[in-house]
């Protein structure tokens, strides 16, 4: 059962790698999406909640960066593994045994309020700020861009994908966009894509000092 519920998360990234020219399409929230503990805890806690997740061959657990309002007050989380920056990297000592089995863990935990939620300090005005400048009105309405380019050189293969989520206490949905710079780039600016990556960049803004 944890297996199949932790597949419903890599389903939203895996929906688009059939796309044409990294198109983007709203998904509509199944109730396995949904239900995931982690989301249901921001629905009933937080007024509005903005989740960015990447996935990506090379990424398959969940990288979630996570925005949250209550009242007046906003809070910045993450969700991610500690151990991401090690894969691929030598260390002696057997640590990259003791790190891949840690990471095994990881992927196999339902995100939820556990051990890898955490609140990141930023100061109160700057996530205000963020929060006023995402237009999270703006981001709920996110829609597709389904038109294929007619470059036939604007393909690429195991690039990300861009998910964001948008979670109230009455309902959620969620829209995704494939290797959404390259098709900035290599089709020109489109302006849902554009408003996603610019999402991306607020949220990930946050982490640096």
């Amino acid at each position: 059962m944890l297996i199949a519920l932790f597949s419903s998360i890599a389903r939203v990234g895996l929906l688009l790698l059939g796309t044409s020219h990294g198109s983007a399409r709203p998904v509509a929230a199944t109730p396995a999406d949904s239900a995931l503990p982690l989301y249901r805890f921001f629905q009933q806690h937080f007024d509005s909640t903005i989740v960015y997740q990447q996935y990506g061959a090379w990424n398959q657990g969940p990288d979630m960066l996570i925005l949250s309002k209550q009242g007046q007050d906003v809070y910045f989380f993450t969700y991610r593994s500690p151990y991401r920056l090690a894969q691929g990297r030598y260390m002696p000592g057997g640590l990259i045994q003791q790190f891949s089995r840690q990471e095994a863990k990881f992927r196999a935990a339902l995100p939820d309020t556990n051990q890898y939620l955490l609140l990141q300090h930023v100061p109160s005005s700057k996530l205000k700020q963020t929060w006023k400048n995402l237009q999270p009105a703006r981001l709920w309405q996110l829609r597709a861009h389904n038109v294929s380019s007619p470059n036939e050189d604007c393909m690429i293969e195991d690039a990300y994908t861009l998910t964001l989520w948008f979670l109230t206490r009455s309902g959620s949905r969620n829209v995704s966009f494939y290797a959404p710079e390259f098709y900035e780039e290599c089709e020109g600016t489109e302006v849902n894509r554009r408003q996603a990556v610019k999402a991306r960049m607020a949220l990930e803004a946050l982490l640096k000092p």
